[in-house]
């Protein structure tokens, strides 16, 4: 079980108040991220409360895992990302905003994630993303199998 500690906290914070900051002007909205814990959980989620407006669309659900032996996150798990409009660069504008917050605000070494299918798998290795090596995959805490890995 993980502690909340001041370091868990401002970072959680920081972290949503930057993504208000950086992804409204990319989607043409405030997505509104908070972030929570549940007390059986070994991860935090961050979210964004607000989906969409008119016809844009962006949704996200990460978990952010801590390192057991420090006092810093060690992974983000991706478990949801969605954009609209398709195909027009947005996803790519806003998950490079996403990892370059993730690089600024925390000592995370590693992003995961598990794509649905060739079209959203073809969307992450166009943005970095790669078929995992097995180098992370003793230090976190989700499937392994299929999954793609952004090496911060």
């Amino acid at each position: 079980m993980i502690k909340d500690t001041d370091y868990v906290k401002n970072t959680l914070e920081e972290l949503c108040s930057q993504l208000d900051d950086k992804i409204a002007p990319i989607t043409g909205f405030n997505s509104d991220f908070s972030y929570y814990k549940k007390q059986d959980e070994d991860f935090y989620t961050i979210h964004n409360k607000i989906k969409s407006l008119e016809d844009k669309r962006f949704d996200l659900n990460m978990r952010l895992y801590k390192s057991n032996d420090e006092d810093r996150f060690l992974y983000v798990y991706i478990m949801w990302f969605s954009v609209n409009p398709k195909k027009v660069g947005v996803g790519s504008a806003v998950i490079t905003e996403i990892i370059e917050l993730l690089k600024a605000v925390t000592k995370i070494e590693f992003i995961v994630l598990h794509p649905d299918d060739n079209e959203v798998k073809y969307f992450w290795i166009k943005n970095n993303f790669l078929p995992s090596d097995g180098t992370f995959d003793n230090k976190i805490n989700v499937n392994t199998r299929r999954i793609l890995v952004y090496a911060v």
